[in-house]
């Protein structure tokens, strides 16, 4: 079984004595220790999301390889719960990347979204993307431009409230209710077909 790994008396680097040597020297071996540590916890993560070992392996070394970028981009308090949100990220656009369906009019029947707090869910949709189109067209504004943009575009809801304008949590409700009344919607054109 694999267990994460733990600082102890035998290696008393804590993980922001790490941190802070490979940002005060710029030496990838500091970050690589770090990263070694936590390895496991992020190979876990990428195997829930993706569900298929050789993605998640590509998916840890991927994570690796735009570390150094990120680590001097964030300010980061807790390495492990960073780690892990990078990697929680990282997988989930991955995800969403293999979830995405052609726009044209050969849709498929159905067609998967994926929502971070409830998780994927299948629309069904009767024929051609037609429908889905109909159904966005009939939401209110922010409700289509923010569903559009995180689900077509895969944007984050931080990209979305600065290009909208309005609070995260707002894009958040927005995203929510416009899923919602898609479902509906679709719902509602399938049985009228």
């Amino acid at each position: 079984m694999i267990q994460l790994f733990r600082p102890g008396p035998s290696d008393p680097a804590s993980d922001e004595a790490l941190l802070a040597q490979y940002r005060s020297s710029g030496e990838a071996r500091y970050l690589g220790q770090l990263y070694e540590r936590y390895m496991p916890m992020v190979y876990g993560v990428c195997v829930k999301i993706l569900k298929d070992t050789g993605l998640a392996e590509d998916a840890v070394m991927a994570i690796y390889e735009t570390l150094d970028r990120k680590v001097q981009d964030h300010t980061i308090e807790s390495f492990r719960g960073w780690l892990y949100v990078l990697a929680r990220n990282h997988c989930l656009m991955e995800w969403r990347k293999k979830q995405r369906r052609p726009t044209d009019l050969h849709a498929p029947e159905n067609m998967v979204f994926y929502d971070a707090i409830e998780g994927p869910f299948e629309v069904e949709l009767p024929g051609t993307n037609q429908s889905l189109q109909k159904c966005l067209e009939i939401l209110p504004q922010l409700q289509r431009r923010s569903v559009e943009l995180f689900y077509f575009e895969e944007k984050s809801y931080k990209e979305i409230a600065e290009m909208v304008q309005e609070e995260l949590g707002m894009v958040r409700s927005q995203i929510q209710n416009g899923k919602r009344n898609l479902k509906k919607c679709l719902g509602g054109v399938r049985s009228e077909e």
